[in-house]
C-alpha cells in the first residue's frame, strides 16, 4: 500500500515538472518583450534602482546605457562605473560585465 502511494506521487511530480517545462518553452517561443522608448525604459530602471540600490549588475548597466542614449553622459558614466564595480556571480553576470566594459571603453 505504501509503495503504490509513493509511485503515484512520483509520477505526479514528474508530470507536473514536464508540464512546467512545456509552459516555459511555449512562453519563450510566443512571447515578446514590450516595445518602449528610452525614456520609459530609464524610468523603469530608476524605479528598480530605488527599490534595491546597487544590487543588480544588469540593472546598473542598462540604466547607464539608457542614460547615454538620452544624452545624460554624466549619469551614464556613474551607473556604468557602478556596474563595473560589481562582482559577477553567475555566467549571465559575467556576460553583462563584459558588455559593460566594452560599452564603457567605447563610449568614454
Amino acid at each position: 500500500w505504501y509503495q503504490r502511494r509513493v509511485r503515484v506521487r512520483v509520477r505526479k511530480q514528474w508530470y507536473q515538472r514536464r508540464v512546467r517545462g512545456v509552459q516555459r518553452n511555449f512562453i519563450s517561443l510566443f512571447c515578446t518583450f514590450p516595445n518602449c522608448s528610452y525614456e520609459q525604459a530609464l524610468e523603469l530602471f530608476l524605479r528598480a534602482e530605488q527599490l534595491a540600490p546597487a544590487v543588480s549588475l544588469s540593472n546598473s548597466y542598462l540604466t547607464g546605457k539608457a542614460c547615454f542614449r538620452l544624452g545624460r553622459k554624466t549619469e551614464a558614466k556613474r551607473f556604468l562605473e557602478q556596474a563595473l564595480d560589481c562582482h559577477a556571480v553567475t555566467k549571465e553576470d559575467q556576460i553583462v560585465l563584459e558588455e559593460a566594459k566594452r560599452f564603457y571603453n567605447s563610449s568614454f
